[in-house]
């Protein structure tokens, strides 16, 4: 994806997140807790808007998927749409997208065991990011990517 349209799928989150509060002071954040080798997984050419970011170590995985480390704090602005996102994740649905619980957000984060308290404006935000994604071919190869990925996340887990 290129610079602009990354752009725009900031835009159209906003400041929206979640819930309508800070939702890391129901988990301590534990989103943003892990190990040297726990990231967020980048959108095609998100690195080059996040390389200038104090609290991220910028990786690329062995199959050559570029990601983020945090240090357990960030600029808000300079964090991956990944981030942005979670708990939540976009899938493609043939000519749509759908919006689902990030299974691999099942075991950090609370909300998810009460996802009556997500925001639905922060839902429909991200239904459209998704649409938009949708119109870039890198767009929808990053979500056939992350659909892989989650597929392979119920094929480890079982779940």
């Amino acid at each position: 994806m290129n610079v602009g349209e990354i752009l725009a799928l900031y835009r159209v989150l906003g400041s929206l997140t979640p819930i309508r509060a800070d939702c890391g002071e129901l988990c301590e954040a534990a989103c943003c807790k892990g190990s040297d080798e726990d990231g967020m997984l980048l959108l095609p050419g998100e690195e080059k808007l996040l390389r200038f970011s104090p609290d991220l170590r910028l990786k690329t995985s062995q199959n050559g998927r570029a990601y983020a480390v945090c240090n357990g704090k960030c600029v808000r602005v300079l964090r991956p749409f990944s981030c942005r996102i979670y708990p939540l994740a976009i899938l493609k649905d043939g000519d749509n997208v759908r919006i689902v619980a990030d299974p691999r957000a099942k075991y950090t984060c609370p909300l998810l065991k009460a996802p009556e308290y997500i925001d639905p404006d922060f839902v429909r935000a991200l239904r459209k990011a998704g649409k938009l994604m949708m119109k870039s071919a890198s767009g929808r190869a990053y979500l056939d990517l992350l659909a892989e990925e989650l597929r392979a996340y119920y094929r480890f887990t079982g779940k």
